[in-house]
């Protein structure tokens, strides 16, 4: 058996082992699911284009014809066992974006020089909020973050801590970039923490399970939308 092939083995028996979830200690997380990232008419989607032509397709294909819809039936779960939702959002707070890192900004220097326009929307622009397919109830919340991580932007970890969540599901968009790291953020604070394989998505499919199965290596484990909500289910509430 091949390196490689003997630690996926390695990967995919960690895996297995069991879990469980109790609702009244789990939390889902669906990370930036905004219409810049879900529709491709924005500058997110114009300026990966222009550099990759055809890149694009498969990732606004897949995010629309796969996560949304898990995305949803995770959100009918959660909600009908009472269990928490927190969305987050990528953004500036300042309108020209000079609250960002250097990374985003190189990201937003491409986009002005590319087609005139930023990338990184500021909060409360109609391409920073959570998509429509995911209708958003009134009271659940979205925290803007500036940055990739989740944890280290926002008060969510205080929020956690208070609600006394144990285990963080986590989905959205990218598998590699923001969905990764903030379910390592989880991990590293000591949450139980699931990235669901399917309800999350980045620009390969390559790209996609090779970031799932470094993080099953060291941080938590990966389950499918079906397998979350069984966990959900069989849960004694």
């Amino acid at each position: 058996m091949a390196e490689h092939d003997m630690i996926l083995h390695m990967i995919r028996q960690r895996n297995q082992k069991p879990i469980t979830l109790v609702p009244r200690h789990t939390a889902l997380l669906v990370i930036d699911m905004q219409r810049y990232f879900v529709r491709p008419q924005y500058p997110f989607g114009q300026v990966i284009e222009r550099l990759a032509p055809g890149a694009t397709a498969g990732y606004f294909e897949r995010v629309n014809a796969t996560v949304v819809p898990n995305i949803n039936r995770l959100q009918a779960c959660f909600r009908s066992l009472g269990a928490p939702i927190f969305y987050t959002a990528a953004g500036s707070w300042m309108e020209d974006g000079r609250d960002l890192p250097p990374w985003m900004k190189d990201y937003d220097d491409v986009g002005r020089a590319m087609i005139g326009q930023r990338i990184w929307p500021p909060v409360g622009d109609a391409s920073w909020e959570v998509d429509d397919s995911l209708a958003l109830l009134p009271h659940e919340v979205v925290l803007n973050k500036p940055s990739s991580g989740t944890f280290t932007s926002t008060p969510l970890g205080q929020t956690l801590h208070t609600l006394q969540i144990e285990s963080v599901v986590v989905t959205g968009v990218t598998t590699d970039v923001c969905v990764g790291l903030g379910a390592r953020e989880a991990a590293d604070r000591g949450y139980q923490t699931i990235i669901v394989a399917d309800a999350c998505t980045t620009f390969s499919a390559e790209m996609h399970q090779a970031n799932l199965d470094a993080f099953c290596l060291a941080f938590g484990r990966v389950r499918s939308t079906e397998e979350v909500i069984r966990l959900m289910a069989a849960a004694d509430v």
